[in-house]
């Protein structure tokens, strides 16, 4: 803006110098005529420093320093208080303060008082030194009106630039505050959905990984023999693959959920997509002495996020195995009606109260205990009724304190989608 301002002013002093020329010659004064010529040439030497030598400060110092002499020579030179000069003290003094730093104010305002009270003094005590170059009232009127009118555009020009530059600040602060918005609105929900990915890891890796845990404490306990040792070997082997195949898909998925990559479809059938979760499962609810049956009523092909279906599965069966005391059952049943997953986990475990099953879907939901002290996060539930909305799905649940639940899922198999045709 400093250097719009500097150069908009020299480019208007130099045609406003040429005017005067024209005038000075008209009225006879070929004194100040010359004297303009003369500030012509050093205007075209700051606009060449500014304009082609980028030298901005070199030429606005320059130009800053000179100018007040220069305005004592005309003032003594053009008729004194008579003159005009005195109008153009007010301009120069604003177009230095639009440009400068603050903290240059002081310096600028006291050179240009001491100039003017310095002139004052002279043109008002001593007259004499001023010749008179005016011939007429006609030519004070001239000179005077043509100034005062220049140096009123000036003021005016130098004073829309300034209210110009604020608007465009102001609407860039604004531009630049919605942005703000916007990225502190885009981070939150990035960081919300990484306390999610997170949760979900730990939730769903947590029972599988406890279950080796158990395992191999048993094995390394030396109260089994050698037949029972190798046969849980080969168990905990096959669970801990199953486990790593497990975190390898949620892992992927969580990278996919970052980077909020769509389109992660897959067409297979359910049964060849729950089977390894489901001997996780089974180890998990063997641990607690509860037996868990899975009935394919249906197999169904289905095409949707494998990976979102997943999660659902495994936080609402390992949820029904927590609330499960040692000795019940959990029965998860896999059926199909007009093009639409049917899924329903019940349990005879310890049932919802009425007050907390009001809520049960919420994400501010407090964690409970399982039958085992088995300590949750409290979003599990929560992110299963988000994925099912995110398959165009419903989770309803049913439930009676001291009897058991019931999670039913209903979502479309996608199998009939335009993509596939």
């Amino acid at each position: 803006m400093e250097v719009q301002i500097f150069n908009a002013t020299l480019i208007i002093v130099f045609f406003f110098n040429l005017f005067l020329m024209s005038l000075n010659i008209y009225i006879g004064n070929y004194l100040l005529f010359g004297f303009c010529v003369f500030i012509s040439i050093i205007i075209a030497g700051y606009l060449y420093l500014l304009r082609v030598k980028k030298a901005y400060k070199t030429a606005f110092y320059t130009a800053s320093l000179t100018i007040y002499p220069l305005l004592a020579y005309n003032f003594v030179h053009n008729d004194g208080i008579n003159g005009p000069t005195f109008y153009v003290f007010l301009l120069i003094h604003l177009i230095i303060l639009s440009i400068v730093k603050s903290k240059y104010y002081l310096f600028w305002t006291v050179l240009n008082v001491v100039f003017f009270t310095v002139l004052y003094y002279i043109g008002l005590y001593h007259e004499n030194w001023i010749p008179l170059n005016y011939g007429n009232n006609e030519e004070i009127f001239t000179d005077q009106s043509l100034t005062y009118t220049a140096c009123i555009i000036g003021i005016s020009l130098v004073a829309a630039s300034l209210k110009r530059f604020y608007e465009v600040q102001k609407n860039r602060v604004k531009r630049q505050k919605l942005e703000l918005i916007k990225l502190n609105r885009s981070l939150k929900q990035t960081s919300d959905k990484k306390d999610r990915i997170i949760t979900i890891i730990s939730h769903d890796l947590k029972n599988p990984l406890q279950s080796i845990i158990q395992t191999l404490e048993l094995i390394n306990s030396g109260d089994l023999t050698e037949e029972e040792a190798k046969f849980l070997r080969e168990e905990l082997l096959k669970t801990t693959n199953r486990t790593y195949q497990m975190m390898e898909n949620i892992l992927e998925w969580s990278s996919f959920e970052i980077k909020n990559v769509a389109g992660r479809e897959k067409k297979m059938q359910v049964k060849a997509l729950f089977e390894d979760t489901v001997e996780i499962l089974k180890v998990i609810s063997k641990q607690k002495r509860i037996q868990l049956q899975v009935n394919y009523l249906e197999n169904p092909m289905v095409y949707i996020e494998t990976d979102r279906l997943l999660l659902i599965f495994r936080n609402l069966v390992q949820n029904a195995i927590k609330f499960t005391p040692t000795g019940g059952l959990v029965t998860v049943n896999i059926n199909s009606s007009e093009e639409q997953l049917v899924l329903e986990i019940s349990d005879n475990g310890i049932g919802i109260s009425p007050d907390r099953l009001k809520n049960i879907f919420e994400q501010d939901i407090k964690s409970t205990y399982g039958t085992d002290q088995e300590k949750g996060t409290g979003m599990g539930l929560h992110l299963c009724f988000q994925s099912a909305h995110k398959l165009n799905g419903q989770l309803n649940v049913k439930s009676t304190e001291g009897v058991g639940s019931s999670f039913k899922l209903v979502i479309p198999t996608g199998i009939n989608k335009p993509s596939l045709v």
